[in-house]
């Protein structure tokens, strides 16, 4: 019962200020770097004025299973005031979440996103034995497996070409032009049938 008054107390004599600190982003093909701009607290103290910065032992960087990245800290101001921040990004499925990393240096915490690279696999990856006419026996159906040769997985070009902006503007464009020719061929059949020009 003791405690609990006394961690009531502590509470109430400790105000917080709650900072949003400057964060930007730096996009590079393999990763994505969240930079924190941490500020320096100037505390007054007595008479005298300190500058009080962030240090590394006051920050925290958590990603949880649901792929929340919360990164958060706090120090003491002065002897009643503390400062905090808490910052929370949503890391997607594009980014490796078991690879994020973070350095602090000169006051800012530099967060690592590296991205999953999917590669498609290139024509030399794709190996397929060859049929090739060779005599054996007097039969010329028989299969040379020394030979390969490499050949697009043609499955995965198809969606490819399926999802990508180019095909959609093509058929956008097509059925657009389609639209048309049909509305003039209709107007044209109806100008003749209906219409007598004398």
């Amino acid at each position: 019962m003791d405690s609990k008054a006394r961690s009531t107390s502590l509470q109430t004599l400790l105000s917080y200020d709650d900072i949003e600190p400057l964060c930007t982003w730096q996009r590079e093909d393999a990763q994505d770097v969240l930079v924190i701009h941490l500020p320096v607290v100037l505390s007054k103290c007595l008479s005298s004025l300190h500058v009080q910065e962030f240090k590394k032992e006051q920050l925290r960087v958590q990603i949880s299973n649901a792929g929340l990245l919360k990164i958060s800290g706090e120090k003491d101001a002065d002897g009643k005031k503390r400062t905090r921040f808490l910052k929370e990004v949503k890391v997607t499925k594009h980014y490796d979440s078991n690879n994020i990393r973070a350095k602090f240096s000169q006051g800012c915490l530099r967060i690592t996103l590296p991205k999953i690279v999917v590669s498609q696999p290139s024509m030399a990856e794709i190996p397929l034995a060859v049929v090739t006419p060779s005599l054996q026996n007097g039969r010329s159906d028989s299969i040379n497996t020394n030979e390969k040769t490499y050949i697009p997985n043609i499955k995965k070009r198809v969606v490819h070409v399926l999802k990508s902006k180019t095909f959609t503007r093509v058929v956008v464009n097509v059925g657009f032009a389609s639209v048309v020719a049909f509305s003039v061929y209709t107007a044209y059949k109806y100008w003749t049938l209906y219409v007598k020009t004398d």
